[in-house]
């Protein structure tokens, strides 16, 4: 026959609620401390000159904020604005030029500022007048997004920068793989 489990000591069940109460400090009290010691010293290194310093990703990880649902599919390279007919008048967006094709829409972001997440974009829809946040893809930095092409509604896809660290090669595959 087992032996029944023996009943939780008075020390055991103190040493438990002790660990709750540690973890409640450490969210309720620390996290802000925390918080505002990043807040000065981005401000110090920002009246010292720094440009494109983004602590939102750093603040909304100490106060446990989740990611946003939200996934850019890809990078992409920009969308040609100059697309016209048959008889010049500019093709919209949405509407399907003489080979079938159809321009996407492209979207600014808002611009990143301080206390933005550098991995996330926030954009209005086409459409839409509340914004969305999207998180990007590995590698991307909301400093490097230019624009986002909404390819369909929940799917989005970044437009870099010229000036941004990605590469050439990664620009071109990607045009071989949505076409040109």
């Amino acid at each position: 026959m087992a032996d029944p489990t023996p009943e939780p000591t008075f020390w055991s069940q103190f040493w438990g609620r002790m660990k709750a109460v540690f973890k409640w400090m450490a969210l309720h009290l620390a996290a802000p401390g925390a918080a505002l010691v990043v807040v000065i010293v981005a401000v110090i290194l920002v009246s010292m000159g720094a440009k494109n310093l983004q602590i939102g990703g750093l603040l909304a990880r100490l106060f446990g904020k989740k990611d946003p649902e939200q996934r850019a599919i890809d990078v992409a390279n920009s969308v040609d604005p100059d697309r016209v007919d048959k008889n010049g008048n500019l093709i919209q967006p949405g509407v399907p030029d003489s080979k079938g094709d159809t321009q996407v829409v492209v979207v600014p972001i808002k611009d990143p500022g301080l206390f933005s997440n550098p991995d996330t974009v926030t954009f209005i829809p086409p459409g839409k007048t509340e914004p969305i946040e999207v998180q990007l893809p590995d590698g991307v930095k909301a400093r490097d997004v230019d624009k986002v092409i909404v390819v369909q509604p929940g799917k989005f896809v970044v437009t870099v920068k010229d000036e941004s660290g990605v590469p050439a090669k990664k620009v071109d595959d990607l045009l071989a793989k949505y076409g040109s």
